[in-house]
């Protein structure tokens, strides 16, 4: 079936070299046969079929919510009494029983049979017992991709002047970066996972690896909320592509340099990519294929991701995703982050020239201390065409412009292999090899600040609103004097901060 896809990556080969160690066997001692290893553990998926046809629905009507599902925030004090008494508003009347609780007072609520979550929305807003009610908004991942012709250099890392920041302080592994996004992949292993071959629904065995210019004891424990229970998976590579600018191995002879690479790593999943969702199809024994442009977060998994990370050690975690949809659920759970003393980054957005709307969760960030905005620049360090502005942007970051010097004017790194997975031109999708990647976005804008939010809380800065204010005191000013809506504070300036507030070594 002929497929087409808006998608465009930029790939570039690299040569891998193997070196392959003999060691010769005793002739007294008789080989070990050598057993199958185990198969790797084998989860349940998470998102229902339900909500998996809702996915499907909001890519092909074009929505940026999930179909009959909102978000609610009852008042303090609200009794399941009172929570029944709100829930009466709707035509169908759900029980409370129906209340998916992602944090406290505030659920996820699937309407059977009515799909207008807007609607939904403000019947739950107007009554007394509820504080806000919004659609179950999906956020996309805020990168643009672009086509190279040659080979990449890291420009990005020179404009930010991170030789002379790692002189000072290269960080330490004793600080965790939560990447909140469509997983990082952090095991070695084939799955037998369902899908359509255009015929029929066979088992079709997809390989996943860990990227190869990563250190896998660099990875501590993440989960998945939207796939399902198994080790996380990244079948789409925005998070892997995150997850490398801010911390892939540095001085390892291989790919290309991280900012925190000495830091860990948590993947956190909370995005479905297309073949997230057509395993889900097939799984549940639906033929066919899913709508090519199906996917994204649900405001519900990214908050639930946000307080696991808090909870669980992370002591960054960056955000690459938004959309022009308020959310006050993100308020909550980026003031919940940041009071469990956890700096948040977070991606401005791609639409300055979508008519510069307004972006979320980012917006949010200018009123709370401890999480910021990022916006991002091209290598001549001027506003990328792309990167959203406004009064709520606090920072900029390279984040690439392929108008400011092609391909060498992209952020570059080892990421998958994108021609393995093209639903536009792949049945059999493979996640396991990497190569070079260069693309540009507020994405890519966003994990260099994260990263050095890393370095700063390993010289000692624990708390987020000191590393925000030694971030923003210590910018680089751009454009109009002072702070201004193309800007913020200016750029990215990781040696001034380091000098700022720690020993010089």
């Amino acid at each position: 079936m002929p497929r087409t896809s808006s998608r465009v990556l930029v790939l570039a080969g690299l040569t891998c070299v193997a070196w392959l160690v003999l060691v010769p066997v005793s002739a007294q001692q008789a080989p070990v046969p050598q057993q199958p290893p185990p198969p790797p553990p084998r989860g349940a998926f998470i998102t229902t079929p339900e909500q998996r046809q809702a996915l499907e629905l909001a890519a092909v009507r074009d929505l940026n919510y999930i179909p009959g599902e909102v978000i609610v925030k009852f008042r303090e004090g609200v009794t399941v009494v009172g929570q029944a008494r709100a829930l009466d508003a709707l035509r169908s009347r759900p029980l409370p029983e129906r209340l998916q609780w992602i944090a406290d007072r505030t659920a996820r609520l699937q309407v059977d049979g009515d799909l207008d979550s807007p609607a939904i929305a403000a019947s739950l807003a107007r009554q007394p017992e509820v504080e806000f009610a919004h659609p179950n908004w999906l956020l996309q991942p805020r990168l643009v991709p672009n086509d190279p012709q040659y080979a990449a250099r890291q420009w990005n890392l020179t404009a930010i002047n991170m030789p002379g920041a790692w002189v000072i302080n290269a960080g330490g592994p004793g600080v965790t970066i939560a990447v909140i996004d469509s997983g990082v992949t952090n095991i070695n292993a084939t799955y037998g996972f369902k899908t359509w071959n255009g015929a029929s629904i066979v088992t079709a065995q997809m390989p996943f690896a860990i990227n190869t210019d990563f250190d896998a004891a660099r990875f501590v424990p993440g989960q998945d909320f939207v796939f399902w229970t198994g080790p996380v998976l990244d079948s789409d590579g925005h998070g892997t592509f995150m997850a490398a600018v801010a911390s892939q191995s540095t001085n390892n002879s291989v790919g290309y340099a991280g900012i925190a690479y000495n830091a860990k790593i948590m993947p956190l999943k909370a995005c479905l990519s297309y073949w997230d969702v057509q395993i889900l199809r097939s799984e549940a024994g639906q033929p066919g294929y899913a709508p090519l442009d199906v996917g994204g977060c649900p405001t519900s998994a990214v908050t639930t991701a946000i307080r696991y990370a808090a909870d669980n050690g992370a002591k960054v975690i960056n955000l690459s995703l938004g959309s022009t949809n308020p959310s006050p659920s993100y308020i909550d759970a980026l003031n919940y982050a940041v009071g469990k003393g956890v700096f948040v980054a977070l991606a401005a957005g791609n639409e300055f020239n979508l008519g510069n709307p307004t972006t979320y969760p980012a917006s949010y960030a200018a009123n709370i201390a401890g999480a910021m905005s990022v916006g991002a620049v091209g290598r001549s360090l001027t506003r990328a065409p792309y990167s959203t502005t406004g009064p709520f942007l606090e920072i900029v970051a390279p984040g690439g412009n392929s108008a400011d010097g092609g391909a060498n004017g992209v952020v570059w790194q080892m990421a998958l292999r994108e021609s393995d997975f093209n639903p536009a031109t792949v049945i059999f999708p493979r996640f396991d090899r990497y190569t070079d990647l260069g693309s540009q976005g507020t994405s890519l804008a966003a994990p260099h600040v994260a990263a050095v939010a890393a370095l700063l809380m390993s010289q000692g800065i624990t708390s987020p609103a000191a590393i925000e204010a030694a971030l923003t005191v210590t910018a680089r000013d751009l454009g109009e004097k002072g702070r201004d809506n193309d800007f913020g504070a200016g750029l990215l300036d990781p040696r001034a901060a380091l000098r700022g507030l720690g020993v010089v070594r």
